[in-house]
Formats: C-alpha cells, structure tokens, sequence
C-alpha cells in the first residue's frame, strides 16, 4: 500500500473510472464495452489466484481478500442442484461522475469477467458460463451454470 499521504483519492478515481467508461460507451457497441469490461475482470482475477481453493468456502475467502482491499464488499457462493448462485454485497451503489448510468452495467461486466476466470481457473467446462442476474443496491447477483 502507498503511504496514506500519496494514495489517490477515491473521489478522482471513481470521476476517472466514470469518464472512461463514458468514452467507451460512447464510442463502442455495448457488447464490446461488456466485453471490455470482463478482460478488466479477468486481469483483476489474476490478481487473486485461485488455483488452491478446493471449495467454495475457501473461494470464498481468498475472493473476500481482494474484495477487502478495494472496499468492494463481500461475496457468498450458493451451490444449487444446476449452478452456483453468487451474491456479492456491499458494492458502490455507484460512483462520483457516473452522469450517464453506466455502473450498473460496468461493475456487472467487471464482476462476471472476474467470477468466470475463476471458475475457469478451478476446471469449469466451456458449456458453463457466469453472468450477471440483478444489481440493487450494492448488492450484484450473478450465475454461473447453463
């Protein structure tokens, strides 16, 4: 971590983050600034392998060790008769400089990208994909499964 006193503010983060995905919707179809938005995810997943997580107790808390850090809330993993319900809480309900809305759609792209590669990185087949349900509040509710 940088000393407190050379950290960038959250603030100028987030405006820089909203004005980005500003130029990228507006110049991009909205699959491909999704699709940009999971390659962020996946490069985000690499920074939390999860090649030793056996379970998903486990994966849960190597995940809730990067969602920590970033102040991103918590995630808890439900395994269903043909899925895995995720339910990742105390996300930004949105962030400074977002005048066009696209949080929603970013952060659900992000966390898709992140969720799936760690499936992927755990063996999950290629018919099995991860994808965003609802976003409400802090609160993104995503599937991986058919």
């Amino acid at each position: 971590m940088p000393p407190e006193d050379t950290a960038a503010d959250p603030h100028g983060l987030a405006l820089l983050t909203a004005l980005t995905a500003a130029e990228i919707w507006s110049t991009a179809s909205t699959a491909q600034a999704r699709a940009f938005f999971g390659a962020v995810g996946r490069r985000l997943a690499a920074l939390e392998p999860m090649d030793a997580a056996v379970d998903l107790p486990l994966l849960a808390t190597r995940a809730n060790k990067l969602w920590a850090a970033l102040d991103w809330g918590h995630v808890i993993f439900c395994m269903e008769e043909d899925g895995i319900a995720i339910r990742h809480q105390g996300l930004p309900h949105a962030i400074d400089g977002d005048v066009d809305g696209h949080w929603p759609e970013l952060i659900a792209a992000v966390l898709e990208g992140v969720y799936d590669s760690w499936f992927r990185e755990l063996g999950s087949g290629p018919a099995l994909v991860t994808r965003a349900m609802d976003f409400n509040g802090g609160v993104l509710d995503l599937w991986h499964g058919r």
